[in-house]
């Protein structure tokens, strides 16, 4: 259990430095083509990594249920919920987004006391509580929302560098992060189930990403896809390379963590990815993002909340 918990911190880190890239990086790109970067490089790093930690070896080992648990949590985490990620931190910012991501911790933990015969008691009620709250505190009583050109969609790429910490689209942002914090609720339940059995965390990674890689490939036969995915700029085809890198680590810590701790400890303490993501935001998203008190104390509680869930 201490080592899941130091995992799973390792995660929270690795995690809230991802934020602050992918921030930079959809400053001036699409989510869509952060996505493509992030998860086909993953993909060959944990190929990587799973050959040489010979979990790749022992793939045999994995019943067929097991990795339909994988594909299915890939799919939702991986693909969908990171998608949702990235257009929620493009609409509204990285420090808005959290509190809002902050809530699947509750999915998970709610699943996994109604699935997983983990127990629910009033330690992790308030815990609750307090994770719902921080994405109230998010909002604003009048948003100026920037107009949209006419024939421009949410994923293309901005013409230039804009801060959502003047003028954020919370109403893209919320729909986004509401449904990605769903996504990412269920998807570590999935995972954990999948590599329960066999504790192959490096394995388990590398399925769901070789799930969410083989629909991102599918995706590219579409006419114009292709030429949309790579006419990516350079600075920000850096920051989502090194997006890839954190995100990398954080999953690797992520599912070690999830192969020997329960969901109801990994997922909360992975939420406080929040006050690290804060930090390097400030570092290197100082122009980009909101430092409002109401948004710092909107992170302080529901991280409060998710480290009541854990403890």
């Amino acid at each position: 259990m201490s080592l899941g918990i130091v995992f799973a911190l390792a995660a929270a880190v690795a995690f809230g430095f991802n934020g602050a890239t992918i921030r930079r990086g959809v400053a001036t790109a699409a989510a869509s083509q952060a996505l493509y970067v992030t998860v086909l490089g993953g993909l060959v790093l944990f190929v990587l990594t799973a050959a040489l930690t010979g979990q790749l070896a022992r793939a045999g080992e994995v019943a067929a249920g097991d990795y339909g648990l994988l594909i299915v949590g890939g799919l939702i985490h991986i693909l969908l919920g990171r998608y949702c990620n990235f257009r929620a931190i493009a609409a509204m910012g990285a420090n808005r987004a959290a509190p809002v991501f902050g809530s699947s911790a509750l999915v998970s933990v709610l699943i996994a006391v109604l699935f997983l015969d983990e127990t629910l008691n009033l330690r992790i009620g308030v815990g609750i509580a307090l994770i719902m709250v921080g994405p109230v505190l998010v909002a604003r009583r009048r948003t100026a929302v920037p107009a949209t050109p006419a024939g421009a969609s949410g994923d293309a790429p901005p013409p230039q560098a804009t801060g959502a910490a003047d003028s954020p689209n919370l109403k893209e942002g919320y729909l986004f992060g509401i449904m990605g914090a769903v996504l990412w609720g269920v998807g570590p339940v999935l995972m954990r189930a999948g590599v329960d059995s066999t504790g192959l965390g490096i394995l388990g990674g590398l399925v769901t990403y070789g799930a969410a890689a083989t629909v991102l490939l599918l995706v590219l036969a579409i006419p114009g896809q292709l030429a949309k995915t790579t006419s990516l700029d350079r600075s920000a085809l850096r920051w989502f390379v090194l997006s890839t890198l954190n995100s990398f680590t954080a999953n690797v810590f992520r599912f070690s963590a999830l192969a020997i701790a329960p969901v109801t400890v990994v997922v909360p303490m992975i939420r406080t990815y929040a006050v690290f993501q804060l930090g390097f935001n400030f570092l290197i998203n100082r122009s980009l993002e909101s430092f409002e008190p109401r948004i710092l104390v909107a992170i302080a509680v529901s991280v409060a909340g998710a480290v009541l869930l854990a403890t």
